[in-house]
């Protein structure tokens, strides 16, 4: 699914239609160093940032570890196509970030009409 509301909305959505819980390792979500940089100064979190923002042109997808041979060979057609691992699908229904050590509850995500 396209991220066009934001990477936690996406993640909601998926593990609400498919009975899952995830949880997403927040020092993997691919954020440049220099957005982290400008963010910090302002005392802001690029990963909460990240999670909540909207209007990210991205897609998010799941793929189950048998399959992920098919994946790379997907994307080896596709020129290398970069594609990063931000999270797990777990059985337990939560919806989770971990960062380092911590874990916390995956915030709301972006709504267009709040």
């Amino acid at each position: 699914m396209d991220l066009s509301d934001g990477l936690a909305d996406g993640v909601r959505q998926i593990a609400q239609a498919s009975s899952v819980g995830i949880t997403i390792e927040g020092r993997a979500i691919p954020i440049t160093a220099e957005s982290k940089e400008w963010l910090s100064r302002r005392n802001q979190d690029p990963i909460d940032l990240s999670l909540r923002g909207g209007d990210d042109f991205e897609l998010i997808f799941t793929v189950r570890a048998r399959q992920a041979g098919r994946l790379r060979a997907v994307r080896r057609q596709l020129g290398d196509l970069p594609i990063t691992r931000i999270g797990l699908v777990t059985r337990a229904p939560r919806l989770l970030v971990k960062d380092g050590l911590t874990e916390r509850e995956l915030p709301e995500g972006y709504e267009h009409f709040r």
